[in-house]
């Protein structure tokens, strides 16, 4: 098991919206799939074409709470929504170093995406959660 692994706490992970949770579930599986692939010494094309898969759900994860937000009215949508737009930009930059072979940009890439699904998750996403909790939504 990778150091960079995350394993899923209800308590702590969980911000209340069933499917953007489901979703966070799934980041969190992909996250530790490629931590472990890069891990085992695996060939970087297959850890690209992993990244590459992440970046698309991260794309259809972020569409799903943009909605919710421009829906449901959230306050703090604009700064959410350019959080997000940094989160895929610098997942496109990672994802592009790893077209060279390097340990060390592998391990900058698992750093950032353990960052991301932890910090994103627990910071930013739960004020989401809280905000449509309070209209009804689960």
């Amino acid at each position: 098991m990778s150091k960079h692994h995350l394993i899923w706490n209800e308590s702590l992970h969980r911000v209340g919206i069933t499917a953007i949770d489901n979703q966070h579930r799934e980041i969190i599986e992909r996250v530790n799939l490629i931590a472990d692939t890069v891990d085992q010494g695996s060939r970087y094309d297959i850890v690209q074409e992993m990244m590459d898969d992440l970046v698309l759900f991260a794309y259809e994860h972020f569409a799903l709470e943009e909605r919710l937000m421009t829906e449901y009215g959230f306050p703090g949508m604009e700064e959410h929504i350019a959080e997000h737009l940094g989160l895929l930009q610098k997942m496109d930059n990672l994802r592009n170093a790893l077209r060279t072979p390097n340990p060390a940009k592998a391990a900058l890439v698992l750093a950032f995406l353990t960052d991301w699904a932890e910090l994103h998750i627990l910071q930013s996403d739960r004020e989401i959660g809280e905000f449509l909790a309070d209209k009804g939504i689960r």
